[in-house]
């Protein structure tokens, strides 16, 4: 069994992000956990005017469990950092939380956003650099694994059947971005859908030919819609996502395989872009 671990950054990410993909793996019966690294106090209040930024917290809390309950997550797991801060935070601290969690869940597959957050918002790019950070200590941990199994089968002369059944259980992880393709960028910005500028750059998204992997959601649009709505203080977001009647991030998600094991992975001119994780 498949299991997925999604690293971001707020209550909603993961439903803008990836909620599409989360609702098609979890209904094949894969785990899919996810750690968050704030509970959004610093987000839109939307009609909780009144509320102070933790008492937010505490709502898109609970909005971020029940949408992970539709979209069939697993486990949630929040590391209790301020909204709005991350890029601020000792180096190395996230990091070590965001390893541990790894070698305690154990994933095949990782998914955090690619390094300019999509958005922009500087959050989500302190979150990319950290779980790739995290990561790569991981993979190395697999792929030490991996040889000293090899080591052990010789020393004991072990056939090579035994060998390669040993080697098999050991993971490869792979470590993915989720990205918006600049083609997808540019038709939301026309449709005036998402601002031309976020968090003072402009919105351009990822260069289409950089991305490797696009995931069919059509079949999980109405579970991402409602999850979607199950963040009711982000209610002004989801409503401008939702409005176009023609939205892509309906119908696909988006995706960089950054990392196979150890080894980088570079999106070449003559690969295919592959329809699964």
């Amino acid at each position: 069994m498949k299991t997925l671990l999604l690293v971001l950054a707020h209550p909603d990410d993961e439903s803008f992000a990836c909620g599409g993909t989360i609702a098609k793996y979890a209904e094949r019966g894969c785990l899919v956990h996810l750690i968050c690294a704030t509970r959004g106090e610093a987000g839109s209040f939307g009609s909780y005017k009144d509320l102070s930024g933790e008492e937010l917290g505490d709502i898109r809390q609970k909005e971020l469990e029940t949408s992970g309950t539709m979209l069939g997550i697993t486990s949630v797991t929040f590391l209790g950092y301020k909204d709005g801060v991350l890029a601020g935070q000792h180096s190395g601290e996230l990091e070590d939380k965001i390893y541990r969690q790894m070698t305690v869940i154990s994933p095949d597959v990782v998914i955090t956003f690619e390094p300019n957050g999509i958005s922009n918002h500087p959050d989500h790019s302190k979150i990319c650099l950290s779980t790739t950070f995290a990561f790569q200590k991981y993979a190395a941990d697999m792929d030490s694994l991996k040889n000293g199994a090899a080591k052990l089968g010789q020393r004991a002369k072990k056939s090579f059947e035994q060998v390669s059944s040993e080697h098999e259980q050991i993971k490869e992880p792979k470590l993915y971005y989720a990205c918006m393709p600049e083609s997808v960028a540019a038709y939301l910005k026309k449709q005036k859908n998402i601002p031309a500028e976020s968090f003072g750059k402009s919105w351009i998204g990822i260069s289409d030919k950089f991305v490797t992997t696009v995931i069919d959601i059509d079949k999980y649009r109405t579970e991402k819609m409602k999850a979607l709505k199950a963040h009711v203080s982000q209610q002004i977001d989801v409503d401008r996502f939702l409005s176009l009647s023609t939205q892509p991030l309906l119908r696909q998600e988006y995706f960089i395989l950054h990392m196979q094991g150890i080894h980088e992975v570079f999106m070449g001119r003559n690969d295919r872009v592959a329809h699964r994780l």
